[in-house]
């Protein structure tokens, strides 16, 4: 029923007056205004999406204090205008929940920027719908016992040196695919790659049987500022330009220095590939430093030596969150030497009772974003349609915190989010910390 009140002069002052209100009010918290239509309009952002999966909802903010504002996909992507004179803004996404082994996983992804960081944004969902039947035979690598396949950020065991095996619930569309040779102490030996597989819900795969060409080289790997009582290892990752992620562990004992990386065969490299090489500190009997656990990552594009410098351990811990439905997380103090956008970003995940999926939400905050805040809160989508529910009370909240500093710029988990093209060069350093509460 329409409110009478509203037709006397009175009324219709009144609500001008409300308007006007509403209007100031959107301005100073960073709102929107491109819906009124003569307002000007300031700095436009893209948001873009890879692979074969697309979000079930995305949303954005205006400013640092702005609500989000749900919004709808264009194809692979939307675009936000900012208001005029606004460059901070948020831009959140969930990827369609996926099972992943004997757990359903839903993935929120909240990033926090400034036109300043950037305005095109690069993002990809997991698509696990693909079913492969993968033939092989490592049988003529020396040491070879068991096989890695690959398929994009994804990976899946396969026992024996030879034979067919089938492989459920992996991602679809046209990706690079690698068969690793691994050893009793799982490392790496040996890799073959195809190249553009379109995986599909029935794809056969065939490697040729590996031989001597297949195997794996080692290039000089130098860690620095390793701290007083640590040992320092690497995670080596060949990337490709078709969106392959493939771990080449190598064999490592607690205590002995790691002086090498392995490296792949001319005869399945390409231009465009390159290696990723990540450092962290090894404790005996405690792999995380109490004041934060420091890592490092730099690429290489032609198997060369390579040195990669730790950030130092922080001089003290990071205080915990306080346990919240949403916490509130104390930004790591940071002391990196590496040039680049330094991003502090979390990492939660709950779980409600007898149900089956388990809710992760990624934040990313950058620096510029923050300005000269200490803290950030990871922000409540819940009322938004399409996003992940608030964590109940009583429910576990794990949490992680990181401080990552360097370039290129990147906001992607790749073992979480899907099919995400890397480049090179990139050189990171990151600390982080972790641990749980209960939701009040």
């Amino acid at each position: 029923m329409r409110d009478k009140g509203m037709d006397s002069p009175g009324g219709r002052i009144a609500f001008a007056l409300l308007a006007a209100a509403v209007l100031t009010s959107l301005t100073a918290c960073g709102g929107s205004l491109n819906s009124i239509g003569s307002s000007p309009k300031g700095t436009t952002v893209t948001a873009s999406f890879t692979g074969a999966q697309m979000p079930s909802a995305v949303a954005y903010q205006a400013g640092t204090t702005g609500q989000f504002q749900s919004l709808a996909l264009n194809g692979y992507s939307v675009s936000f205008t900012l208001p005029v004179e606004t460059s901070a803004y948020g831009f959140a996404y969930i990827c369609p929940a996926f099972a992943a082994g004997s757990f359903t996983f839903s993935n929120e992804s909240i990033i926090q920027a400034t036109t300043t960081d950037t305005t095109s944004l690069s993002f990809a969902c997991p698509s696990l719908s693909g079913n492969i039947r993968a033939t092989f035979d490592v049988s003529a690598i020396p040491g070879a016992t068991q096989t890695m396949f690959y398929e994009g950020y994804w990976a899946d065991q396969m026992f024996g040196t030879s034979g067919a095996q089938f492989l459920y619930g992996v991602p679809t569309g046209k990706l690079d695919v690698a068969l690793v040779a691994m050893g009793d102490d799982n490392a790496a030996l040996g890799i073959q790659i195809q190249r553009g597989v379109n995986v599909t819900s029935s794809t056969s795969i065939a490697f040729p049987p590996m031989t001597a060409a297949d195997e794996l080289g080692s290039a000089p790997a130098t860690i620095t500022n390793v701290p007083s009582g640590a040992t320092g290892d690497f995670d080596t990752t060949y990337q490709t330009s078709g969106g392959l992620s493939a771990l080449l562990p190598v064999s490592y004992t607690t205590g002995v220095p790691q002086s090498t990386y392995p490296t792949v065969p001319s005869s399945q490299s390409q231009l465009g590939d390159f290696y990723l090489i990540q450092a962290g500190a090894e404790f005996p009997n405690n792999p995380f430093i109490a004041s934060g656990d420091p890592l490092a990552m730099v690429s290489s594009t032609n198997a060369s030596a390579v040195t990669v410098a730790l950030p130092s351990p922080l001089s003290s811990p990071t205080a915990a969150p306080a346990a919240a439905v949403f916490p509130t997380f104390n930004v790591i103090a940071d002391d990196f030497t590496v040039a680049g956008t330094v991003v502090n970003s979390s990492f939660t995940q709950f779980q409600i009772q007898r149900s089956p999926i388990v809710y992760n939400t990624y934040t990313y905050v950058t620096k510029t974003w923050l300005g000269t805040n200490t803290t950030f809160t990871v922000p409540d989508l819940s009322a938004l349609t399409g996003f992940a529910p608030a964590p109940p009370s009583g429910a576990t909240e794990f949490w992680a915190l990181y401080s990552t500093a360097g370039t290129p710029l990147e906001f992607n988990p790749v073992q979480q989010s899907g099919v995400e093209f890397l480049s090179s060069p990139m050189s990171t350093q990151s600390v982080q910390t972790s641990g749980a509460f209960t939701v009040p």
